[in-house]
Order: C-alpha cells, then structure tokens, then sequence
C-alpha cells in the first residue's frame, strides 16, 4: 500500500475531484498528530487547507501552448461529503467539514494536461497572502504512521520552487538555481532557512516562461520526466509548527498524447448490431472510458469515506476528469462519484465508484489496449450527441488522456 500522506497533501484538491483548483476562505481539513515529525529545519505536527469550494476564482490555471485542453461537463449542484466527518486514523486526528455544495456553473469549465515533457507555465492566485509555490513529483512512500515531512522528502528528491524571477531545481544529487537568486538564499540542510528566504506574494503569482524554457535549455536535466506531479503553493507557521496548504492541484504531464480512436462509427447507429471500441494504441495495458450526454447539466455529489481516505490511497493524483476516468475501473477508491442530469435518479449498480443516471452515460474499462462498449450497452442510451473521455494506462502509469464527442442515433 502507497503512503496516505501523499494524497493527505492534495487537500486542496483531491475531494474537488471533477472541478479544477478554486479560490479558498475556509479551512476545510485539519490533520494533526501527537508528536511533531521533523526533517531538515521543519518542525510540523498539524496541515490544514482552505476549502477549495468557497468561491468559483480560479486559483491554479496552466497556460502556454503545449497543452490539451479538455471541456468539463456541465455543472449544476456540487456537493461533497465526509463521512465520517472527523476521526483518528494512523496516528493523526482528522476533522473535515462534513457536508459542502457550491454552483457548479460558476467553476472553470476545462481541464488541463501538459502534452509534452516541459515546466508548466501556470499562474497561482491566493489573493492576501505569502508562501511558496512547488511543483514536486508524485512519490510512493513506505507504509507507516502519517508522516508529515513527507512531502518535503519527495520534494528534495525531485521538485521546483518558484519565485517571481528565479527557479530552485532539487534532485537526489542537489539543488540547482536559475535565475535572479543568490546561493545564501537557499541551503539544503535546513529546509525551514530556504522557505522563508523564498516566500512570494501569491496574489496573482506568475511564472517566467522565458525562464524555465532557458533553464531546460541550459540544463536538459531540469525537465522533468512524464508523469503525475503536484502543483502547490504552501505556508509553513514555525512558531505553530502547522503547514498550510494555501492551494494544490494535480499536474499531468505526458511525453505526446496519442490520440483516442472510436471505431463505432460517428454517428453510431443503435441498430447496426454492433459495439464499439475505444483505443489509444499498443503502448497502453489499461484503457478506461466515460461517455456522457451532451445538452444536460449534472449535479455531482462526492462521497468521501474518511477512514478510507487516510488509510488506503486514492487511485490517481491527479484531479478533475482523471478521477472520473479512474472511478470507472474497479480500483475501489475512498471517493464514490454520482452524476445526474436534474432530479433525474443516478444508476445505483454500477459496479465502480462512478454512477450515471441510466440512458445519459456509460463507463468502464479494460486491462489491454482497448476496451469495447457493447451494443446493448449503447442501445440503452438516450440519442443525441456525448462526450468520449479515456485515459490509456501503462503498467499503473498514465501516458494518455483523450476527449471527442461522439453522436449516437436511433436507426440508420
């Protein structure tokens, strides 16, 4: 089993799932231990975050052109809750807002993903207050006790701190600064020494493109590799010996993006007695789908089981409708996902943690290169026009997200 600290620290996030990182007030999560771990000048016994459901700002926005940008559903009614609301789980005493619903039309409304291996360009944006902004990757960790300075260890391992006018790069053998920062702004023995030298104003923080692309050049060694990172801006209190995570969201970044193939027909005819199947090609031994009807606005409701949250991992980092896409598989998560146009029922028997109101959409997956939708299957949705969303997998690792819509007709 994966160490739930790692998912523990996308509070920001994680149980915002299908909606992109958004402006926060609140605190909505306090996860506090007896003993306060430390590690290289940090001292941190508590983590709490804001509620990233307070407002419809957005908080994190990647930008620049080498990007895939894929629309969201329409949203209505956003509800997410905790159950139980508060508990103590491996050592660490959880309390967390029990029950929350927002306006899901006021959200962004597309999702992200880095199509190749670059630096994100991004903006962050916590009006009224400091931290530090890093960008570290997803790492499995031993089982055990929660550990706070968990985060901080994948970070010297492999992360980037982010000031207005400089980059600080970290990996196993050092850290590496570009840009407008002195070396007696950094050290990485004392860790609590180099946050507080490199806070920046989070109202509207911006990254330097020109920056990180002169970076990559001069040292190609600074690019990061595919994979599922975490974008997150952080406030750490020494007096109080907490670390507030002030926003967080998930990065995917890919080395290319295939495109995904529906040979079923466009449009599909429910007549013609056939399925469909949707690939991405060889490279990928796990395919996963969600179809879901255009022209309908679907109120979400998020379950989180807490006990699960903290004790057993979320089946991917990465947020919005790559959490969908894994809810359609049978990776049991602590996160069960319902989707319903209106006051319309959701399907109750799914067989996974995501359920669709019958005749408006389907899901699942397949362990291989494709994975097939029988005709029955699509012979019971409403005709009209949907949205494909899959996600290819590689051994556990996901290197594809793809997005077309797809018409389905009654007869041909």
């Amino acid at each position: 089993m994966k160490n739930p600290i790692r998912y523990l620290l996308l509070l920001g996030v994680v149980i915002a799932l299908l909606i992109p990182a958004v402006a926060a007030a609140d605190t909505y999560i306090t996860i506090t231990t007896d003993d306060a771990t430390e590690y290289r000048g940090l001292r941190i016994a508590t983590i709490d975050a804001l509620d990233p459901l307070e407002t419809g700002t957005s908080l994190v926005t990647l930008e620049g052109d080498n990007l895939t940008v894929i629309p969201h559903p329409a949203f209505g009614t956003i509800t997410r809750i905790f159950d139980p609301a508060s508990g103590t789980y491996r050592g660490a005493k959880v309390t967390a807002t029990e029950s929350k619903t927002i306006d899901g039309s006021a959200l962004p409304d597309d999702y992200r993903v880095a199509s190749n291996r670059t630096i994100p360009n991004f903006i962050v944006d916590v009006p009224g207050r400091s931290g530090n902004v890093l960008l570290i990757r997803s790492l499995e960790s031993p089982e055990g006790d929660i550990n706070f300075t968990t985060f901080f260890r994948a970070a010297k391992d492999l992360g980037y701190i982010f000031t207005g006018d400089a980059v600080l790069y970290s990996n196993e053998t050092g850290i590496s600064a570009y840009g407008g920062i002195d070396m007696r702004d950094y050290d990485g023995d004392d860790l609590n020494f180099t946050l507080a030298r490199n806070e920046v104003n989070l109202s509207d923080f911006r990254t330097d493109g020109e920056i990180l692309q002169n970076m990559m050049d001069a040292w190609p060694y600074t690019r990061p590799e595919a994979g599922e990172y975490l974008l997150t801006a952080v406030h750490y209190d020494s007096v109080n010996e907490t670390l507030h995570i002030l926003a967080a969201m998930p990065i995917l970044i890919l080395d290319g993006n295939p495109a995904v193939a529906w040979n079923g027909g466009d449009p599909y005819y429910q007549d013609r007695g056939a399925g469909a199947t949707i690939s991405f090609g060889e490279d990928v031994n796990r395919t996963a789908y969600v179809l879901l009807r255009n022209n309908a606005t679907y109120d979400l409701v998020i379950r989180v089981d807490t006990e699960k949250f903290v004790n057993r991992p979320i089946p991917t980092s990465v947020t919005d409708l790559i959490t969908l896409l894994q809810a359609a598989t049978d990776e049991a998560g602590p996160v069960a996902c319902t989707l319903t146009p209106g006051d319309t029922p959701a399907t109750s028997d799914t067989g996974s943690d995501l359920a669709i109101t019958r005749g408006y959409g389907l899901s699942g997956y397949a362990d291989g290169s494709e994975v097939e939708i029988g005709a029955g299957a699509l012979a019971s949705l409403n005709p009209g026009m949907y949205s494909l969303y899959a996600l290819g997998m590689r051994d556990g690792k996901i290197i594809a997200v793809g997005y077309r819509e797809v018409e389905i007709r009654a007869a041909s």
